[in-house]
């Protein structure tokens, strides 16, 4: 059931991998492994998983900077990125884009359920706002994302972002950074009920 679909274990402790590979290849999943931040970023650049199972303490690039990475970029966005850390802050990984944050030590059946929610879901539930007055730009942008399974909305100018962010609901709203006003944006958007926790990514 599960043998075409791969996940990335991002951990420095041996111990931890070899446990939930094993757990993960006895579920039927191809299994792919990385010991540390930038050795993910690299495999991920180069053969996308199906999803990330993150540690955060880790040497030289931490596992938020990964998620931050991964979470900023159109094309890797809609990847789901599991947390598994000692580290208490579900806070800060939510606000990057993080889809569960699970704490050490492991519990194998609770990973094995969240993992099988993700992957069921699919993307096919978020929704994302393209802000650009450049609409060659925004054509291009959005077929990338519909073609990773998002639903997209092309706005065209920062005045209408607010009156079709709060019909539309979206889940990330990314914008042209020349885009004037994206501060006073994020603030109004935020403020209203069930938007508080809509992402904004900025390009240039």
């Amino acid at each position: 059931m599960n043998e075409n679909l791969s996940i990335l274990i991002v951990d420095d402790d041996d111990n931890i991998r070899e446990l939930l590979k094993q757990e993960l290849n006895e579920a039927g999943y191809q299994v792919q492994e990385a010991r540390d931040g930038r050795e993910a970023l690299d495999k991920i650049q180069e053969e996308q998983p199906d999803l990330i199972i993150l540690d955060i303490l880790m040497p030289e690039v931490n596992g938020f900077d990964v998620a931050a990475t991964l979470k900023g970029d159109p094309l890797t966005m809609g990847i789901p990125i599991i947390v598994l850390s000692i580290v208490e802050d579900e806070d800060r990984g939510y606000r990057l884009g993080i889809d569960r944050y699970l704490t050490k030590p492991i519990q194998s059946s609770v990973v094995l359920e969240e993992i099988e929610r993700l992957l069921a879901q699919g993307v096919s539930h978020q929704k994302i706002m393209l802000v650009d007055e450049e609409t060659s730009t925004l054509k291009t942008l959005k077929k990338v994302l519909q073609s990773k399974g998002f639903e997209v909305m092309e706005v065209a100018s920062g005045e209408e972002v607010i009156a079709r962010a709060l019909d539309f609901k979206p889940d990330m709203i990314i914008l042209n950074a020349k885009i004037p006003g994206q501060r006073e944006i994020a603030k109004r958007i935020r403020s209203e009920k069930g938007m508080e926790h809509v992402s904004f990514l900025l390009f240039n």
